[in-house]
């Protein structure tokens, strides 16, 4: 699939990244197109001096900041291709810039500007940016303030409407987070009826999403049904990847509401959502390749009056690298008597130690094979077994309560008492088998794949003395072996807090990340010595799933404290499930 075209902003920042010496002005609209062509590190270096100098225009100063605050805001995860910068300029979080915007902000008059719009305007741009930045320190008080204090501008215009949308937008998801149900559907309608205004149509998809997203918690699945279908309806000519992603949501969301109400035209809509998710990992490629493709142009443009100035450079290196390494080598020779006799007495000494490394090593993975095999072993046997009893000896169950069945209608109305008393026990017998079926291994697990089954699991384990709450994010389907072994771990871990833990709440959290799978069990509970815990634990154990997780080259940890419940955290490589080659 192609790439959806649009302006090159990766090649003009290549171009803008070698001019100096701009006015603050100037600078600032560079960088502004340095950080629209996702060239951050680069936008950052051109516009953070500007940010120490004496500037007369308060509202360019404001912007200068307020940009600033962006480009940390967009690279928080990648702050290593700020190090340079960071060394040279005193670099603090982007609270350090918001604030002066701030406080620039409170010292100029609306009259300055020569419109009020533009001072609204430019003080609804710091609350938002603000608000971004403590919702990103998990700050959800002061971000709730500074979206109230957008909600309060008393302007009108679409320009601050459109933040007052958000604005709606963001208080709807926090109370919807805070199992405040009634407060996020309050600004989350707010928010419906400001975008329906500005015919905003992607985010008014946004907002029926999580209208959708409320019900679902009610368990009123028809209307949240509804909703997400209004969702997509804004999309159908929308092609952007931000209107894919939204799709690719909804698609979701709407497969597991009719999954609740049995309609498993839920099918459909869950590949659905596969496809667009494929798809959308289809165009981030192609754009990548086409980036660097442009940024390879650009190149070509300068390479020529670079190549002079570097084999001048490189001849004077050469020249210099030659002293260097004449006399390096006189040094190297002169202790090579001294390193060698050394390193004879130590040999002997190391061959010792690598031998019993190696027997240790040795007999640690033995260990770890034959945990590995008994516990593949297990689970070999669990489905083989489940399989049988759903496949074949429910069937028989069937087979028999048919023919009894039968039997009895040819009675007309008059057939012995002990027909339908046997008919009675092979009907609840075929149901105890069909549970039995289904706790050996579920059923959810292999139809839906793994994010619906621990969604199940969750609402199955819930009860009057124990909620538990899962997030889920970007999981799609997975090798069957590798869901089975995930599954397995997060029912143990789940057995655990339900068995020892008197937790009220309980989360589980999981997300799909650069080709793994992160995953947090926590509770609320008792808590417990971690050291004591672990050495104690009896059967497939703490240490049995530490073990399991370190034969699938992931990372596992507890942390636990007396009275501060438990939180297991786990990263594992995922193994994707195998594509049918269709000849």
């Amino acid at each position: 699939m192609k790439a959806r075209a649009e302006f090159n902003y990766s090649a003009l920042a290549v171009f803008y990244e070698e001019q100096q010496n701009d006015s603050p002005s100037t600078a600032y609209e560079k960088a502004v197109i340095l950080f629209k062509g996702d060239k951050y590190a680069r936008a950052l270096k051109k516009i953070l001096p500007y940010s120490e100098i004496d500037i007369s225009d308060k509202a360019l100063k404001i912007k200068i900041n307020l940009l600033i605050a962006r480009i940390l805001l967009e690279e928080q995860n990648k702050v290593i291709d700020f190090e340079d910068i960071i060394k040279k300029n005193d670099f603090i979080f982007p609270h350090k810039y918001l604030n002066r915007a701030k406080v620039l902000l409170a010292s100029i008059k609306r009259t300055e500007f020569g419109s009020h719009n533009e001072t609204d305007l430019l003080t609804a741009e710091t609350f938002f940016t603000l608000s971004r930045s403590f919702k990103f320190l998990k700050q959800i008080d002061s971000a709730e303030y500074y979206y109230n204090k957008i909600i309060d501008i008393d302007n009108i215009t679409d320009a601050i409407n459109n933040f007052k949308g958000k604005a709606y937008s963001n208080l709807g998801s926090i109370y919807i987070r805070k199992d405040s149900l009634d407060k996020g559907e309050f600004y989350t309608n707010k928010a419906i009826e400001l975008h329906t205004s500005l015919r905003n149509n992607l985010d008014l998809s946004i907002q029926y999403s999580n209208l959708g997203s409320i019900y679902m918690e009610r368990n009123e699945y028809k209307n949240a049904k509804d909703f997400y279908n209004k969702g997509l309806s804004f999309l159908k000519k929308d092609s952007s990847l931000k209107a894919k992603r939204n799709k690719e949501l909804l698609y979701d969301n709407l497969a597991w509401a009719l999954y609740n109400l049995e309609d498993f035209t839920a099918y459909d809509y869950l590949y659905k959502s596969y496809e667009i998710r494929d798809n959308l990992k289809e165009e981030a490629l192609t754009q990548e390749l086409a980036q660097i493709k442009a940024e390879n142009d650009v190149e070509k443009i300068q390479r020529a009056e670079r190549d002079k100035r570097e084999t001048l450079e490189r001849k004077t290196w050469i020249i210099g690298g030659i002293g260097v390494a004449v006399s390096l080598l006189l040094l190297f020779l002169a202790n090579l008597f001294k390193l060698r006799q050394r390193s004879l007495s130590l040999q002997l000494s190391q061959n010792e130690l690598q031998q019993q490394r190696k027997l240790e090593r040795l007999k640690s993975q033995t260990q770890v094979k034959i945990l590995n095999a008994t516990i593949d072993g297990k689970e070999t046997e669990r489905k083989e077994i489940a399989e049988i009893l759903h496949d074949n000896v429910s069937a028989l169950l069937s087979s028999a309560s048919l023919h009894l069945q039968a039997s009895q209608k040819q009675y007309d109305g008059s057939a012995p008492m002990e027909l339908e008393k046997t008919r009675q026990i092979i009907a609840e017998a075929s149901q105890k088998i069909r549970d039995l079926s289904h706790n050996l291994i579920s059923s959810v697990l292999l139809k839906f794949g793994l994010e619906y089954a621990v969604k199940d699991l969750a609402k199955k384990f819930s009860n009057s003395s124990i909620k538990i709450y899962t997030v889920v994010d970007n999981l799609h389907r997975y090798s069957e072996a590798y869901e089975l072994k995930i599954f397995n771990i997060i029912q143990e871990l789940l057995n655990n807090v339900l068995k020892h833990s008197n937790a009220s709440n309980a989360y589980i959290m999981m997300e799909e990340e650069d080709g793994k799978l992160n995953i947090i069990v926590k509770d609320d509970g008792d808590g417990f010595e971690t050291k004591n815990k672990l050495e104690t634990q009896k059967g497939i154990g703490l240490n049995h799933i530490k073990a399991r997780i370190h034969i699938m080259k992931g990372y596992f940890v507890i942390e636990s404290e007396i009275g501060k419940g438990t939180k297991a955290t786990m990263n594992i490589p995922i193994v994707e499930k195998t594509k049918m080659v269709i000849a």
